[in-house]
């Protein structure tokens, strides 16, 4: 008898732990295809088309955010918007590590800022439309934040940019060797 509730509590206990380890995976789970991971990475030292892939992914998840916004009794609507806040940011994370590291190498990206400062100025307020909720309530606030660092940052290399390529001609359609 005593054998048989050790061996039920071990197993509940394993499948107690398993399922957290599935979740911790599907929770670390990047948010790009394999295909567009690889997208990514051929576009590696070309800074304005792997900018402008960002921009694209990202504003998908804007799309869907903006979808879910309208749809108040879809299935898994909390759940849904809490995942694609965190999308949200994981990309922008990623959009402004390669923006520094492009910067740092003076690769030209003034073609890709241009377009990439329009397209941020309009992810916060769609970010923020969506009503309050606790389930997504601090993944929207963080992803509000990167929207806006975002935003901010691409302004301010877009001036640097323009000043440094008119005082270095010669350095103009740069692209540099590009983030890993």
């Amino acid at each position: 008898m005593a054998a048989t509730v050790r061996a039920i509590l071990t197993l509940a206990l394993l499948l107690c732990v398993s399922g957290s380890v599935v979740r911790a995976a599907a929770f670390q789970q990047d948010p790009l295809s394999e295909k567009d991971i690889e997208k990514v990475r051929d576009a590696r030292d070309q800074p304005n088309e792997r900018i402008k892939l960002y921009t694209k992914f990202i504003d998908e998840r804007i799309a869907t955010i903006k979808d879910l916004t309208g749809k108040t009794r879809a299935n898994n609507r909390r759940t849904q918007l809490r995942d694609k806040f965190q999308e949200f940011t994981r990309l922008a994370d990623e959009l402004a590590d390669n923006l520094d590291t492009y910067n740092t190498e003076h690769a030209d990206m003034r073609k890709a800022l241009k377009d990439l400062v329009a397209a941020s100025a309009k992810w916060a307020p769609v970010l923020s439309a969506p009503a309050n909720d606790s389930v997504y309530d601090f993944y929207r606030g963080t992803a509000v934040e990167a929207a806006q660092s975002v935003n901010d940052q691409a302004k301010k290399l877009q001036g640097e940019q323009d000043k440094y390529f008119a005082e270095h001609k010669d350095q103009r359609g740069k692209n540099g060797t590009g983030p890993d």
